[in-house]
């Protein structure tokens, strides 16, 4: 043995060719034939091979081809050099990077949608029209047995949890001799995932009225849901345990507690009403109430010995306002027939009916406006604000002198009206106290979310105003459908949109709004495509998509994927459709007729539905589960 046997071994380094790159020549057996040798031992052209076309002159590979070749061969001799362990390693290693570049390829050349905002109102996410009935309950023998079919509708439009929705009954054709008069005032509680009942109320019997529909919220802190029971004259309350359907408390009419005595049914302008102001403000309003009662609010009915009616003004998750007015007041059809005169107003909390907060007297048919705890009142020029947790009774900051539009922000409201004549928004914490005040471009009913505060006015122009503060964040004027701008001529192409609509109550934070056409508003049907729905990034007004849907529609509902718009028709005569559309380009997905019944909300939690005019629910769904 050697002494270097030892070391690596290395081959023989060949004899360098005088031609860098020379056209092998064919062998007798077909395979690539050796050069030649020259007398120098150089190496000389191959003889032509007879098989091969010599048109033309041989040309070496570009520099690109060569340096492709000798990185190729420089790879192919590293790789003889590796052990089999490395070799495997390298492979695996190799196929993890292919498979991240795949993975970061698709989700780059994928479709791009906006983060669910508020999960509480997602729904479904409906592909593909839904072809597969999930369940089926029939509604009207489980809460109007014996009642006509359509003489009663149901609606499940009030959420309880993620999966489960609180149904109530109202009354079709509630005429005096049309067979309808014994419609039932029912709730019941059902799991929209599996169609079951989970339990009725009869809430109408409880309450002691005769109920043409029910109004439901449910309270946060509690879970009981709180029933405004209307009736063709009057209204009843009821507070009920969603868990078990119990009636909890009922609020029939007024209080026998003397807090408020009788109704004065003088308008105080002769001075003798308690109250009356010199000042010009609403005669015979008592600006201060009471504070807390401390008697019943459960009363023996509708009337009571002093002749009054209880209505129910105003309902929130955490309070209720109600009214009790004269019952020579209104016409055995419910209508008004006398003006004037005063009401008692008294504001209760949604887990308390016993005994009201406050209590004001003021004349009839006073605006109010009830969202969470506090209670917004036009009085004169001065609008008040009481809290229904203690009946504190404060001026409206931030000047308004009317209020037009008012929505929950931020564990607050938001009002708008005119202050100073300017058509104004002011913003309240839960406290009542002044967050901010802005000025509008002009008067304007506002979508409100929790990222962007969307004012729209006629023109086309949408302007989003930061919650918290009240400034602009952006605004932005859109187009009239397949108008692009204003060519200066007056023709196809120029002007702006007439209509600006925003919705709210959907999952997504953006700013849908809506511009129609001029030319399509009167149209009867209201199935012409001339309203488009521009989606607009809360922060930025960047527009996300655009989509065409019929003038006689509205957004309704938003998933992760998909949005919703459905046809109203208040006719009757045509039958509501509900569109589904792509939430990341707009593009129409898929077109269903919703009913052929009396209208209901066409999701109930989570789930499409379907109500058919014997009261029979359908629960829809497309079979097919997304990958989350």
């Amino acid at each position: 043995m050697r002494d270097d046997d030892d070391q690596a071994w290395r081959p023989a380094v060949p004899a360098r060719a005088s031609a860098v790159w020379e056209r092998a020549s064919a062998r007798s057996d077909g395979g690539p034939r050796a050069a030649e040798v020259d007398d120098a031992g150089d190496l000389a052209p191959a003889a032509p091979d007879p098989a091969v076309s010599t048109a033309g002159p041989l040309r070496p590979p570009g520099r690109a081809s060569s340096a492709l070749t000798g990185v190729a061969r420089a790879a192919a001799a590293r790789w003889r050099r590796l052990t089999p362990t490395r070799r495997v390693a390298v492979l695996l290693g190799a196929t993890a990077l292919v498979a991240a570049l795949v993975a970061v390829g698709g989700v780059a050349a994928g479709p791009e949608y906006a983060p669910v905002a508020r999960a509480s109102l997602e729904v479904d996410d409906l592909r593909t029209a839904p072809t597969t009935t999930a369940w089926s309950t029939d509604l009207r023998s489980a809460l109007a047995p014996g009642a006509e079919a359509d003489c009663v509708g149901f609606d499940g439009s009030t959420r309880l949890g993620d999966d489960d929705v609180l149904v109530t009954t109202s009354a079709q054709g509630y005429v005096p001799d049309s067979g309808c008069e014994d419609a039932p005032g029912r709730l019941a509680r059902l799991d929209a995932r599996t169609g079951e009942v989970l339990w009725v109320a009869d809430v109408a019997e409880a309450v002691g009225v005769d109920a043409i529909g029910l109004q439901a919220s449910v309270d946060p802190a509690t879970g009981d849901a709180l029933v405004a029971v209307q009736s063709i004259v009057g209204s009843g309350l009821a507070r009920i345990d969603t868990e078990t359907g119990e009636v909890r408390e009922v609020l029939r009419g007024p209080p026998d507690d003397g807090a408020t005595g009788q109704v004065d049914e003088s308008d105080g302008s002769d001075g003798s009403a308690t109250g009356g102001a010199d000042d010009g403000s609403d005669p015979g309003y008592d600006p201060e109430g009471s504070g807390p009662s401390t008697g019943t609010g459960t009363g023996t009915g509708t009337g009571s010995s002093t002749g009054t009616v209880l209505q129910v003004e105003g309902l929130s998750t955490t309070a209720v306002v109600v009214s009790e007015q004269p019952v020579e007041r209104f016409s055995d059809g419910g209508a008004a027939v006398s003006q004037g005169g005063r009401s008692l107003y008294r504001l209760y909390r949604a887990d308390d009916l016993s005994a009201p907060t406050w209590t004001g007297s003021a004349g009839a048919g006073l605006s109010v406006r009830l969202v969470g705890d506090l209670l917004v009142i036009d009085v004169g020029d001065e609008p008040l604000v009481v809290d229904a947790r203690d009946g504190a009774v404060e001026p409206l900051p931030g000047g308004l002198r009317n209020v037009e539009s008012w929505a929950a922000s931020l564990d607050g409201v938001v009002l708008s009206g005119r202050a100073g004549g300017e058509p104004t928004m002011v913003s309240l914490d839960s406290d009542g106290a002044l967050r901010w005040s802005a000025r509008l471009p002009s008067t304007s009913y506002p979508s409100v979310t929790d990222s962007c505060i969307s004012v729209t006015v006629p023109g086309g122009e949408v302007t989003c105003l930061d919650p918290r503060t009240g400034d602009e964040l952006w605004s932005r004027t859109l187009q009239a459908p397949g108008r692009g701008g204003d060519d200066g001529d007056g023709g196809p192409g120029s002007g702006e949109a007439e209509q600006v609509q925003a919705y709210f109550g959907t999952a997504t934070d953006d700013v849908l709004a809506a511009v129609v056409d001029a030319d399509e508003q009167g149209d009867p049907s209201g199935l012409d495509r001339g309203k488009e729905v521009h989606a607009l990034a809360a922060l930025s007004g960047d527009e996300r998509w655009v989509t065409e849907l019929p003038v006689a529609s509205y957004v309704i509902a938003t998933s992760r994927t998909t949005g919703y718009a459905a046809t109203f028709f208040p006719s009757g005569r045509d039958t509501p459709t509900l569109i589904a559309f792509d939430l990341s380009d707009g593009r129409t997905l898929w077109t269903i007729e919703l009913s052929s019944g009396s209208f209901t909300s066409a999701f109930w939690g989570p789930t499409l539905v379907r109500v058919d005019p014997d009261g029979v629910v359908h629960g829809l769904t497309t079979g097919v589960e997304l990958a989350g």
